[in-house]
């Protein structure tokens, strides 16, 4: 082997180690869950006045908040679809969040815990869809992030289209 190749190998496994690294430390913030990725931080799409406003609100002990779209699509049964569930970073609990189709009362969607300032933006659902818009709810259970203690409970209504 000539020194030329042995430069270029060493390059070689430079470049591997370096992307390694890169890709580890881009991933340490994100967290596969039922079918999503839970990551921290405030759910993308907001302006910087609207994340200032954001980070600025105080927490209230008597109540929890969260956010869910109400209208999520899917492309397909099998795909991810844009369920942007957050738990904003104001809260002072901890969530789960699960959605059912009315009409038969199955789960197509189960989270893990979600802390405040994590979200899932992009999630898969448990259950194979057929395409067509199904009448949902999300039940949001709210649990003390330190003791586990369950604290309430809220419902959203949802559309969930699958498009093929």
């Amino acid at each position: 082997m000539n020194k030329r190749n042995k430069i270029l190998i060493i390059i070689l496994v430079i470049i591997t180690i370096i992307s390694v690294v890169f890709l580890i430390n881009n991933n340490k913030n994100k967290v596969n869950v039922s079918g999503g990725i839970l990551q921290e931080g405030i759910i993308p799409g907001y302006t910087e006045e609207q994340i200032k406003e954001i980070l600025q609100r105080k927490a209230d002990e008597s109540s929890f908040s969260f956010e869910l779209n109400s209208r999520p699509i899917f492309k397909d049964g099998k795909s991810e679809g844009n369920l942007r569930i957050a738990n904003p970073p104001y809260n002072k609990y901890s969530i789960k969040v699960e959605i059912k189709l009315d009409d038969s009362g199955k789960t197509v969607f189960k989270s893990g815990e979600i802390l405040p300032n994590h979200y899932i933006e992009y999630a898969k659902l448990t259950k194979r869809l057929k395409a067509g818009e199904y009448n949902a709810t999300a039940t949001i259970n709210a649990y003390d992030t330190e003791s586990g203690e369950y604290k309430g409970t809220s419902a959203a209504k949802l559309i969930i289209r699958v498009e093929s």
